[in-house]
């Protein structure tokens, strides 16, 4: 876990959540710059599968990635409750992420959260796209009616 997401103080975590197939991600809070209802991306010819497009924000160009073709869900098209998260440039250069619907902002225990990146079992090596798959993924933290994962974004692009 990247203990810069920790609050010192109590060991909570402000976490904005959103869906993606219906599963529960988060993100921290401090990292999200914005959350935009603009969903229409010019296509980037040539990019990564996983790049949805570009999406120009007040005059700024920000790259945005689709993460359901990053977790290897079903592709499908934006819908009325898709939402883009935009970063903060300390996270890297503008970016955001595609989600299906943003959720709530919630507050975590991080002594509740579970690493869920596997280690390696002897005798077996993760390929490369599959361990940058397991990065995006810090961790588990189970909640009152289901689990949430929370989201690296610096392992993103």
């Amino acid at each position: 876990m990247n203990p810069s997401i920790q609050t010192q103080a109590t060991g909570l975590l402000q976490v904005a959540t959103f869906r993606l197939e219906g599963r529960l991600f988060g993100v921290d809070i401090r990292l999200v710059k914005e959350i935009s209802e603009e969903t229409r991306l010019v296509p980037v010819h040539h990019a990564s599968p996983s790049i949805g497009g570009l999406l120009n924000i007040r005059g700024q160009i920000h790259l945005v990635v689709d993460l359901r073709i990053e977790f290897r869900f079903p592709s499908q098209s934006p819908g009325p409750q898709s939402r883009v998260l935009l970063f903060k440039p300390i996270v890297d250069e503008p970016f955001g992420i595609l989600v299906d619907s943003v959720e709530d902002i919630i507050e975590i225990d991080l002594a509740q959260m579970m690493d869920r990146r596997q280690s390696e079992a002897p005798g077996e090596a993760l390929n490369e796209q599959r361990r940058a798959r397991q990065n995006l993924c810090t961790g588990v933290c189970p909640l009152e009616r289901e689990l949430l994962l929370l989201l690296n974004p610096y392992a993103i692009l």
